[in-house]
């Protein structure tokens, strides 16, 4: 299995390892921020990896452009904010896991108008009514500043 390295502080690499090998992983190599990767920039890696590591084969090469990948969703999935994760769990239905990731949030980030406009949606959804019209009020009160 292959480990992303917690600390990823480098805006240009990810970094991963491959067994006891730390690599940098160039973040080019991934189109906009996802983990789809760009052909030709994992052939320029592939090649770089070659020559610096001449004793990789193939298949470990294959591995390595694999665990890129995981490293990078890894990251991804660490990197993302509450809201982020309380909007997915809207697309999914989840609607309560939802409302408690952003009363989380909010309890920590009281000024995030953001928030407050997703706990709007997510109390009325749920028949809240009262207490969506209160955080809409909310929402509404920060984006006028």
């Amino acid at each position: 299995m292959k480990q992303a390295a917690r600390s990823q502080d480098n805006p240009n690499f990810i970094k991963m390892y491959h067994g006891r090998l730390e690599i940098n992983v160039p973040r080019n190599m991934f189109r906009g921020g996802t983990v789809e990767l760009v052909p030709e920039e994992v052939e320029k890696f592939r090649r770089t990896l070659s020559y610096r590591y001449p004793w990789l084969s193939r298949y470990a090469l294959d591995e390595i452009v694999k665990g890129a990948q995981e490293a990078m969703a890894d990251h991804m999935e660490r990197t993302k904010g509450a809201v982020q994760r309380a909007r997915e769990h809207l697309a999914k239905g989840q609607t309560r896991i939802a409302l408690r990731l952003v009363e989380d949030h909010l309890v920590k980030e009281p000024e995030d108008e953001d928030a407050w406009f997703l706990a709007a949606e997510l109390l009325l959804k749920m028949g809240k009514g009262e207490d969506g019209f209160r955080a809409m009020n909310r929402a509404r009160e920060l984006s006028r500043r």
